[in-house]
């Protein structure tokens, strides 16, 4: 009944949540008093967002500066029904979950459901996705299955992460933050002009904070903790551009991250935290560390042995330009992703990982003029996955995969107001699967390895029609779906005497597909003042891929048969005068499972814990709600500015983020699985000299402190804690 309330209440209030600040480099300039026009490329040719029949939302350089977005994560409130968080134990995964679709298991041998692109290119491991925002030009999300032009594993939607490109005159931007627990950050980027015809852009960044736990064990380990979670990262970015021909160019653009960090720790969620303070971590109550415990056994507050150093970075050359009345493009990219982790996730984790990929997509897009217009185009991928773990067993798990695609969508103008879009995609993909128990598998060698192939196909088509109510006002309605690739479990934990099956190690799972409905409207009202943009849609899930413990089976993955997820989303940016606008947005989600099988009932109860008696039952499965999907979530914000303060420009931007209680495990518990963050506090000023040459800031983040976690894991009673108030001075210099 709460929830319900509390829906009806927001609900109640969506004319007056207002959309994220957005503004793209691209973007024209607009009539006095009116929001800027915002231009993306979420349907591969620069459009309108207003005239994108599709739900995305566009955050530019400066709304990313002014909100304080740093990196991947910090995009949890600027997009509605987004829910992003650091993966279990890890230091640079993202558990990125739109509209309640997504994925939580960062190990390698998983893919993503919510595709992340830099600069086009697809990042095929949620291991190092939560990429730092450094000389970005913006970021797209694109909301829904994204099927036809993106692809596989786009199923939840794309994060696109826009790069500035190389320009046409020589310049250079420094800066730096010093915050609190010794945060410290230095960033820059020099533009060099090499003629008429070509540029040189060079950016990075290096940024360390000390950790926001501290580590006190007891017993044989007694004195020998210390602050966990201290940040170091570094990275840099060159690209280079060059124009030839006529109207031709090459983009080629190079990328290293390494990311020291130590893994987000885990510490006794209350009521079981012996002090009350989720930031410390020791041992139970009755429990003393021994030095005589296996390494892979110290429990909660004597493990001690937090690490993690991941390395990631590619190339990509980008060329393109017209050929007659079409223009032609070619993106080509390489990366590889390193890693090794030491955490706890429930018992001590440890893992190695090596990951490369190659891609390759030629694209052809009209420019006839006329009623009808296409882009088409065909895609390779090719990845190779090595994982390398230890939890309670140690384990080897091989992926290779290769996927080819060809895929067209067209939009044909009936008259001036009124359109219809279509596209259709082929995916051919292959994937080589090898997995071994190192422990086990020496006593029996056919229970505890597993060397399979899956060979599939698959069809993903798009369809919509848009129509222009006035100059100012679109609606339109749309069907579009999407699939996640078939795939295996990397854990093998026991003997399959009780299954009497080979389900118990490396288990496969199917195909996961996704069709989404949708209908919106798309507005700018008062003059142009206001753009408010609403959009309904209805999810029908198929075979949904989870990570969890089965009856007989262990911790395992398993497909669930039938889901569904409905939802409503508001977006909107109201200029009120010429100093003052408001910002903010809203989503609401309502998720059920409507089938499943056996596997899936012991799975989603964790064996019958989350029913009444211990027992699980269909209708006890049946009643969960998805995890990581709050019923609604939403933000609201401030923008001021101040012309001629000391001579120069003061910004103010303050906003207010909430959102419904949510769990971040299956089995809806126990207890302190349950994120429930609040009311989250944000703001930041800044002020730019008369010069525009430098401009100084004050920001804090969570500033009512406010103690809170995005996840968790079933036994130990733990959680892994989000960040507390954090504050500090930025400083940028321009040339």
């Amino acid at each position: 009944m709460r929830r319900r309330l509390g829906l009806t209440t927001i609900l109640a209030g969506a004319a007056w949540s207002f959309g994220a600040p957005c503004a793209s480099a691209q973007s024209q300039e607009p009539e006095d008093g009116a929001v800027d026009t915002i231009v993306v490329t979420a349907q591969r040719r620069a459009q309108d967002l207003q005239d994108v029949p599709a739900a995305v939302t566009a955050i530019s350089d400066q709304a990313l500066a002014e909100q304080e977005v740093r990196d991947v994560g910090d995009l949890q409130y600027q997009v509605p029904n987004i829910s992003i968080a650091t993966a279990t134990g890890t230091a640079n995964a993202a558990r990125i979950f739109l509209r309640g679709v997504g994925e939580d298991e960062s190990r390698g041998a998983v893919d993503p459901a919510v595709g992340v692109y830099v600069d086009g290119i697809f990042i095929g491991r949620l291991l190092g996705s939560l990429f730092d925002v450094v000389d970005l030009e913006r970021i797209e999300v694109l909301r829904g299955p994204q099927g036809t032009l993106y692809g596989r594993n786009s199923n939840g939607g794309a994060i696109k992460l826009v790069s500035k490109k190389p320009g046409g005159e020589n310049e250079a931007r420094f800066g730096g933050t010093i915050g609190n627990y010794d945060y410290y950050e230095g960033r820059g980027m020099v533009n060099l002009a090499l003629g008429e015809r070509a540029g040189l852009r060079v950016s990075g960044l290096y940024r360390e904070r000390d950790g926001y736990w501290d580590l006190n064990p007891n017993g044989d380990f007694e004195g020998q903790g210390g602050t966990v979670g201290d940040q170091e990262v570094a990275s840099v970015r060159g690209a280079f551009s060059v124009d030839f021909g006529t109207d031709w160019n090459a983009l080629l653009v190079g990328d290293y991250t390494r990311d020291d960090s130590d893994p987000v720790p885990d510490s006794a969620a209350p009521p079981n935290d012996v002090d009350d303070d989720v930031f410390t971590i020791e041992p139970l109550a009755g429990v003393t560390c021994s030095q005589f415990a296996p390494v892979t056994f110290q429990p909660l507050g004597c493990f001690t042995d937090y690490r993690s150093k991941i390395e990631t970075g590619g190339v990509s050359l980008n060329v393109g330009g017209p050929i007659g009345q079409f223009d032609l493009m070619s993106l080509t990219g390489y990366r590889e992703t390193t890693d090794d982790l030491a955490t706890r996730i429930g018992f001590p984790y440890f893992q190695q990982t090596d990951q490369d990929q190659f891609s390759q997509e030629l694209t052809l897009t009209s420019n006839l003029g006329g009623a009808f217009e296409f882009v088409t185009g065909l895609y390779y991928f090719t990845e190779d996955v090595q994982l390398d773990t230890t939890f309670i067993f140690p384990s080897t798990v091989i992926v290779d995969t290769s996927s080819v695609a060809g895929f067209v969508q067209g939009t044909y103008d009936f008259d001036e107001a009124t359109r219809l879009t279509a596209g259709l995609r082929y995916t051919d993909e292959k994937r080589e699967f090898a997995g071994r128990n190192i422990a086990l598998s020496g006593a029996v060698p056919d229970l505890f390895g597993s060397e399979e192939s899956i060979s599939e196909d698959n069809v993903t088509y798009t369809i919509s029609v848009d129509h222009d109510l006035s100059g100012d006002v679109m609606v339109y309605t749309s069907y579009a779906t999407g699939f996640k690739s078939a795939g295996f479990s990397p854990d093998c934990f026991s003997p399959n005497d009780l299954s009497g099956g080979p389900d118990a190690c490396f288990r496969p799972v199917r195909q996961e597909e996704l069709g989404s409905a949708e209908v919106g409207v798309r507005s700018l009202l008062m003059e142009g003042r206001l753009r408010f943009n609403a959009t309904a849609f209805w999810n029908d899930y198929e075979d949904l891929q989870i990570g969890a413990t089965v009856p007989d089976l262990g911790f395992t993955r398993f497909n669930v048969p039938g889901s569904e997820i409905r939802g409503l989303e508001f977006e909107a940016n109201l200029e009120a005068t010429d100093a003052l606008s408001f910002f903010g947005n809203l989503g609401v989600l309502d998720t059920k499972y409507t089938e499943v099988d056996e596997v899936a009932i012991g799975g989603l109860t964790n064996s019958g814990a989350a029913c009444p008696n211990g027992v699980p039952t269909r209708s006890c499965a049946l009643g969960l709600d998805l995890k990581n999907a709050p019923a609604y979530k939403g933000q609201v914000g401030v923008r001021y500015e101040a012309v001629g303060v000391a001579g120069g420009d003061l910004v103010f931007t303050g906003d207010a983020n909430f959102e419904d209680e949510s769990w971040s495990l299956v089995a809806n518990g126990p207890p302190h699985a349950l994120t429930d963050p609040g009311i989250l506090l944000n703001a930041r000023v800044a002020w730019t000299a008369p010069s525009d040459r430098y401009t100084v800031a004050v920001f804090g983040r969570n500033l009512t402190d406010d103690e809170y976690w995005r996840a968790a894991s079933a036994n130990s009673f733990t959680a892994y804690a989000a960040p507390p108030l954090t504050y500090g001075i930025d400083l940028d210099v321009r040339f």
